[in-house]
């Protein structure tokens, strides 16, 4: 068998973590950090606050202060999660919250910032809850020119 010499890593891979703060996107996150991190990686932690139904309203015009702030604080939270196991196996972890279409931003993010791989959680629905509602992951999958690595 003829060995392959042309692989080359990369000095430093980043990785992105997409993160809604649920029980499976914990899992995922612990995973990656586990498998990945240790490599010497940069991990992204991103949550982003789906403004999908309001596309063509401002979100001011639409949700108070206060729920705005809510949905920030929930999504730093999830994001400090990664951040803090991160912390506690040596890892650099960045953190970003951002507005807009969970699927599209955590794509062209990954994109801009020349990730690696992305990392998500899947909640593993079933067909029908998948054709009706949609998800996140499989968007991503779909879309993405980007490896990605789902958890369920």
């Amino acid at each position: 068998m003829e060995e392959n010499t042309d692989i080359k890593c990369k000095p430093r891979r980043q990785i992105l973590i997409a993160t809604d703060g649920s029980e499976t996107a914990n899992e995922a996150a612990n995973f990656g950090i586990e498998m990945l991190g240790c490599s010497g990686a940069k991990v992204y932690a991103l949550y982003v606050i789906d403004t999908t139904p309001y596309r063509s309203v401002s979100l001011d015009k639409i949700w108070s202060k206060e729920v705005l702030d809510e949905h920030e604080r929930v999504g730093h939270e999830a994001t400090s999660y990664v951040e803090r196991i991160g912390k506690d196996a040596g890892v650099e972890v960045e953190t970003r919250v951002l507005k807009g279409h969970p699927a599209e931003k955590i794509i062209n993010f990954a994109e801009d910032n020349n990730i690696d791989m992305i990392i998500v959680g899947s909640l593993g629905k079933g067909r029908y809850e998948r054709a009706v509602l949609g998800s996140v992951s499989d968007k991503i999958i779909r879309y993405s020119k980007i490896p990605v690595l789902v958890f369920r």
